[in-house]
C-alpha cells in the first residue's frame, strides 16, 4: 500500500508554522491558501498584496480593514468596477461595520435600494434619502427630507429644504417647492445652488419675472450663466443629469438625444412634470409651430422603476400613433429609445386646473365635456386600447375649449394579448374595482373613470373621500349627484350612478351607449326645490359595505326584520331599516313636514362632507319629508368625552360640518364616527 503524498505545508500547519507555511503556498502560487493561513494568524497586511494579485478587491478590501488600514481599503475600493466587483466591495465595508463606506460603493453600482439600507445603518439620513429618490421611492425620501427639516441640525435642515425643494418641483408640487428652495437660499453657503433650483417652480406658477430676477443676480457672479431664465433651467437639468452618470438608454436620453432637442426646439417655459419626465412648452423649428415636449428624465441605471418608466413612455408611443382622433391630444412626433415626445399643445390648460380655480363645470360644459371625451373613449376602445388612468389632470383643454383625453403612458393594449391589469396603474380616487383589485380589465374601467371624472366636475368633489379609497371603490355607493347639487337632474343621477357600478357587467355597455345617455342631460341649471332621491338604475346594485359597522349589530333590529321604530316626536320619527336595495341596514328619519330650503342646503353641506369620519347621508326623498343615513354600530358618547387621539382624525371632518351638526359620536371598531341623524329628545 502506497502512502499519502507529503504535503510540507501541512506539517508546518501541524506544528504551527502558519508564516512559513504561507511563503511556501505563495511560491506554489495556491494564493487563497496562502491568505488563509496569513489570516490564522493576524498577518493581514501581508495577505493583503496576494488578494490584489488575485483581483479579488472586496477580499482585499477586507484584508485591508482588518489590518488597520482604511485609507488603502478606499484606495482599493476606487479602483473596483464592474457591478459584481462593486457588490463584493460593498460586502466587504458592511461586514466591518462600514457603512457609509458601503453605501457609496452601492450608489457606484447603481444599487439605489441596496445603498439606501446601507446609509440607514450609517445614519445618513440625508446620502439615504438620495439613494431612495434614485430608486424611485420618492416619498420614503421625502419623508426623510421632512423629519431633517423638522428635527436636524440648522445645516441638515438647509440641505434637506434644498433637496426636498428639488424633489417636490420633480414632481410638480411647484408652490411648496418654491417654499423650501427660499428657505434653503438662507444658507450662504446653499444660496446659489438654491436660487438655480428656485427658477425652474417659478416659471411653473407663472412668475417669469421673478425668475428673470434671480438668473440676473446668478449672473452678477458667474457671467457665464443663461440670462434667459428657461435656458437656465434647462441647464440646470443637463447639469442634473450628467451629475447622476450616463446610464444606458433607454433609462436616460443620450447626450446625442440632448443634442438633437437643443437644435431643434426652442424651449419657452415648463409647464410641469412628475418623477419620470417634464413637459415644456417650446417651439419646434422643423414644425414651425408652438408644441408640448415631453422628456423621459431618469437617473441610475435600468433599474425596475426607470425600466417601467420607460416601458410606459413607450406604451405612450405606441398607443397615441395608433390614434388619430379630434378629442384626443395629437402626437406629431415620437423618438421613444431617447425618450422624445412632440404633442400639441394645449394652451387652456387641464380639467384639474379649471376644477381648482374655478369649481364644478355648468351642466352645459359637463355634458360637452363628457361627450368629447366619450368620443376620445370610444376611439380608442374600438382600436383596442385601454387608457386605465382617466382623471382630471389627464382631460385638457384646446383655445377653443374642446376637451382631449392625453397621457396614454398606462395604456393597456388589449389586442397586444395582455390580458391582465399589468399592475396598479391609475389615479385611486378615480380607479375601478377591477383595476384594484388586480382583475381583468376592459373598457368598462376606463368609463367607471370618466364617470368619477364626471361626477366631480359636476359636484366639485370626487365620489368618495377616502382615506380608505380601497374599501369605498369596493364596497360602497356613492352619493347620487343631486344630493350634493341640487340643480342637477334625475338624467345625471342615472347616467353617473350607472357608470360608477362595481361589476363592469352593470356599467354601460360601450362608450356610444354612455353617450346616449349623456346627450339627454339637461344644459340648464334645474330649480333647487326638492332634492331628489338617487334615481338608481336597474342594474346597478350596491356590493355591500365591508366595514362591519355599517351592519349596526348594536341596534336592537336582527336583518330579517323590516323596520324598528327607534323613538318618535309629534313632529319627527326615527326607525331603522333593512335596505333590500343595500342589503344593510340604514336609519330613516321621518318629518311630519318638509325640510325648507335652508334646511335642505344645511343637508347638503352634510352630504359633501361625508367620508369615513361622518355618518353618511345616503338619499333625500322627493317630498322632502324622509331621509336617509347610514347606520353606525358602537357605543354613543359626546364629542368632548373622546380622547385626543380619538379627536385627531375627526378634526377636520368637523370643521367642515354646520356648527349644529355634531355634537355625538359612535366608537367603531374601525374609528370614531361623527354622527348626524337626530338625537333622542331629552337624552
Amino acid at each position: 500500500m502506497e502512502s499519502p503524498p507529503y504535503d510540507i505545508i501541512e506539517y508546518l500547519v501541524a506544528h504551527g508554522a502558519y508564516v512559513e507555511a504561507a511563503r511556501i503556498a505563495t511560491d506554489r502560487g495556491e494564493l487563497r491558501r496562502a491568505i488563509a493561513l496569513y489570516e490564522r494568524v493576524w498577518r493581514f497586511v501581508d495577505a493583503l498584496p496576494l488578494a490584489i494579485s488575485l483581483g479579488d478587491r472586496g477580499l482585499a478590501v477586507r484584508l485591508a480593514l482588518d489590518g488597520n488600514l482604511p485609507a488603502r481599503a478606499t484606495e482599493i475600493a476606487d479602483a473596483a468596477t464592474g457591478e459584481d466587483e462593486l457588490v463584493a466591495v460593498a460586502d466587504a465595508f458592511a461586514d466591518r461595520g462600514r457603512f457609509f463606506e458601503a453605501g457609496r460603493t452601492a450608489e457606484r453600482a447603481r444599487l439605489w435600494q441596496r445603498a439606501a439600507a446601507l446609509y440607514r445603518r450609517a445614519k445618513a439620513p440625508i446620502d439615504e434619502a438620495r439613494a431612495r429618490v434614485r430608486a424611485g421611492e420618492l416619498r420614503e425620501a421625502g419623508l426623510l427630507y421632512e423629519r431633517l427639516v423638522a428635527q436636524g441640525s440648522a445645516e441638515e435642515a438647509a440641505a434637506a429644504r434644498l433637496a426636498l425643494g428639488r424633489l417636490l418641483g420633480r414632481l410638480g408640487r411647484h408652490e411648496e417647492a418654491a417654499r423650501h428652495l427660499q428657505t434653503a437660499a438662507r444658507a450662504p453657503a446653499l444660496r446659489t445652488a438654491a436660487w438655480r433650483a428656485l427658477c425652474a417652480p417659478l416659471l411653473a406658477l407663472g412668475f417669469r419675472g421673478a425668475a428673470g430676477e434671480l438668473a440676473e443676480r446668478l449672473r452678477r457672479d458667474q457671467p457665464a450663466l443663461p440670462r434667459n431664465p428657461e435656458e437656465l433651467v434647462a441647464l440646470e437639468e443637463a447639469e442634473a443629469a450628467a451629475a447622476e452618470g450616463d446610464g444606458p438608454l433607454p433609462a436616460r436620453r443620450s447626450a446625442g438625444a440632448a443634442t438633437a432637442v437643443a437644435r431643434r426646439f426652442e424651449i419657452r417655459r415648463l409647464l410641469g412634470g412628475g418623477a419620470t419626465g417634464r413637459v415644456y412648452e417650446a417651439i419646434d423649428t422643423l414644425l414651425g409651430t408652438p408644441v408640448a415636449l415631453k422628456l423621459l428624465q431618469l437617473g441610475g441605471a435600468p433599474g425596475e422603476p426607470e425600466r417601467q418608466a420607460y416601458q410606459r413612455f413607450a406604451r405612450e408611443a405606441e398607443a397615441a400613433g395608433r390614434l388619430r382622433h379630434p378629442n384626443i391630444v395629437a402626437l406629431f412626433d415620437a423618438q421613444a429609445a431617447s425618450g422624445i415626445f412632440v404633442f400639441e399643445l394645449m394652451a387652456g390648460g387641464t380639467l384639474a386646473d379649471r376644477l381648482a380655480t374655478t369649481g364644478a363645470l355648468t351642466p352645459a360644459a359637463a355634458r360637452r365635456l363628457a361627450l368629447d371625451l366619450l368620443a376620445a373613449l370610444g376611439a380608442a376602445h374600438e382600436r383596442g386600447i385601454v387608457h386605465r388612468d382617466v382623471k382630471p389632470a389627464n382631460v385638457f383643454f384646446d383655445v377653443a375649449g374642446n376637451a382631449k383625453l392625453g397621457d396614454f403612458g398606462g395604456a393597456h393594449l388589449a389586442d397586444f394579448g395582455q390580458t391582465q391589469s399589468g399592475g396598479f396603474l391609475g389615479t385611486l380616487a378615480y380607479m375601478s374595482p377591477e383595476q384594484i383589485s388586480s382583475a381583468p380589465i376592459g373598457a368598462a374601467a376606463d368609463l367607471y373613470a370618466l364617470g368619477a371624472t364626471l361626477f366631480e366636475s359636476l359636484t366639485g368633489r370626487p365620489p368618495f373621500l377616502g382615506p380608505d379609497l380601497v374599501g369605498q371603490h369596493l364596497g360602497e355607493t356613492p352619493p347620487a349627484p343631486t344630493l350634493l347639487r341640487g340643480t342637477l337632474g334625475a338624467e345625471h343621477d342615472r347616467t353617473l350612478l350607472r357608470a360608477l357600478a362595481k361589476a363592469p357587467s352593470d356599467r354601460f355597455g360601450s362608450a356610444v351607449d354612455m353617450a346616449d345617455a349623456v346627450a339627454a342631460w339637461p344644459v340648464q341649471e334645474a330649480k333647487a326645490t326638492a332634492a331628489a332621491a338617487p334615481a338608481v338604475p336597474e342594474t346597478v346594485r350596491a356590493a355591500g359595505d365591508t366595514s362591519e359597522r355599517l351592519m349596526n349589530a348594536a341596534l336592537p333590529v336582527q336583518p330579517s326584520e323590516e323596520e324598528h321604530e327607534l323613538w318618535r316626536t309629534p313632529e319627527i320619527r326615527l326607525a331603522v331599516r333593512r335596505d333590500a336595495r343595500t342589503a344593510r341596514n340604514v336609519v330613516i328619519e321621518e318629518r311630519a313636514q318638509p325640510l325648507a330650503d335652508g334646511a335642505v342646503d344645511r343637508l347638503r353641506r352634510i352630504a359633501a362632507a361625508g367620508g369615513p369620519f361622518v355618518q353618511r347621508v345616503l338619499q333625500l326623498s322627493e317630498d322632502r319629508r324622509a331621509i336617509w343615513y347610514e347606520a353606525i354600530a358602537g357605543e354613543t358618547v359626546p364629542i368632548d368625552e373622546l380622547t385626543d387621539e380619538e379627536r385627531r382624525p375627526l378634526a377636520r371632518a368637523i370643521a367642515s360640518l354646520p356648527e349644529d351638526a355634531a355634537r355625538l359620536v359612535a366608537r367603531t371598531p374601525a374609528g370614531p364616527v361623527v354622527l348626524i341623524a337626530p338625537e333622542r329628545p331629552n337624552s
